[in-house]
């Protein structure tokens, strides 16, 4: 065999073992367990087109992700509030064509022109829900209806984690306080990560979202902060888990799809987000998630359990205490800080 023809073997297999990305297929960047397989495959079934999806546990290692090269190679993301404009910013993502979008007359009125994103142009709301306290009845030993129980050793009812994101557990802090979850004040940042620092040493760790519940239903913590969809979930396992939005208020949160700027299968992607606007999708999405829908037409379409339940569908005096974690622009870094110091204590 000539050196030519062993070349050109070489590069016929490399070129096999790197295919390239096509526009038959959409590449969904999610978080972990966010979407039912059945849904995708309705999707598949009506275009003709394949999914293929990738996840991700902490919104930092998705940016991370992307920044390092993989926005060329993921259609659509499903990214957290906070994070659109910053992405908007960076170039990962591009402004949506609403043209391509029939069904986004579909979402409540209130998801329309979110402070996060003012006027949907970059995002289209994917679910929301809210940020409080997970417990196990059994396992406490006093009323869990605040943040104390997370900051102050005398209301302390169980051994406790602490969620493992930066802004929802620097906010639990802040608004324990009596501070804006998106405050900049320094003097309250620093009360914040002194707080922190001082819940760390009684806790008994960091865990992200499902591993913090997990790990309750293990005994090995009987509080953590947690989104409510997630205890929702795993409440169907074991009803001693208990969730509630503490008094001093918490975080409301929206996950949003964006489309990637320099990302394939475009097209695509908008009929995927069009998909899940159809109210009959977006409440079995919700049923599955055990998330709150913004499609306010897929509302009824959900069992009355779970539309009477105030942990998905707070009541209007509980949200009144409820803030978005607002984009911080070049101020992040104040929290970033903060984060850094608290756990490197």
């Amino acid at each position: 065999m000539t050196w030519t023809r062993v070349w050109l073997l070489l590069l016929a297999l490399l070129l096999t073992a790197c295919p390239k990305r096509t526009e038959a297929t959409l590449y969904l960047l999610n978080w972990a367990d966010y979407i039912p397989e059945e849904l995708v495959q309705k999707f598949e079934r009506e275009t003709g087109a394949k999914v293929v999806l990738d996840t991700f546990e902490s919104p930092e290692a998705m940016l991370a992700k992307l920044k390092a090269g993989a926005d060329r190679e993921f259609s659509l993301v499903v990214a957290p509030d906070y994070y659109v404009l910053q992405m908007a910013r960076e170039g990962l993502i591009a402004p949506l064509d609403k043209g391509k979008l029939k069904n986004l007359a579909n979402l409540d009125p209130f998801f329309q022109d979110p402070p996060y994103d003012p006027g949907l142009q970059y995002s289209v709301p994917y679910l929301w829900g809210t940020t409080g306290l997970a417990y196990r009845e059994d396992l406490v030993r006093g009323p869990v209806d605040s943040y104390a129980v997370l900051f102050d050793p005398e209301a302390q009812v169980g051994p406790f984690l602490l969620l493992d994101e930066m802004r929802e557990t620097i906010g639990a802090a802040l608004k324990y306080l009596g501070y804006s979850v998106n405050t900049t004040d320094l003097e309250a940042l620093e009360k914040a990560k002194d707080l922190l620092i001082a819940a760390k040493a009684r806790s008994v760790g960091f865990a992200g979202g499902v591993e913090a519940l997990n790990r309750i239903l293990g005994g090995d913590a009987a509080v953590a902060l947690a989104y409510s969809g997630d205890v929702l979930q795993v409440r169907q396992e074991d009803e001693r888990l208990r969730y509630v939005i503490p008094k001093e208020g918490g975080t409301l949160w929206t996950d949003a799809m964006v489309i990637l700027a320099r990302g394939p299968a475009q097209d695509l992607a908008y009929r995927f987000i069009d998909f899940l606007l159809r109210p009959e999708n977006a409440a079995e999405l919700a049923q599955y998630t055990q998330y709150a829908t913004p499609v306010a037409a897929a509302i009824p379409l959900l069992p009355e359990e779970m539309r009477q339940d105030p942990a998905v569908f707070p009541p209007e005096e509980v949200r009144a205490r409820l803030e978005y974690l607002k984009d911080l622009g070049p101020d992040i870094v104040l929290y970033d800080r903060v984060w850094t110091e608290v756990k490197a204590r």
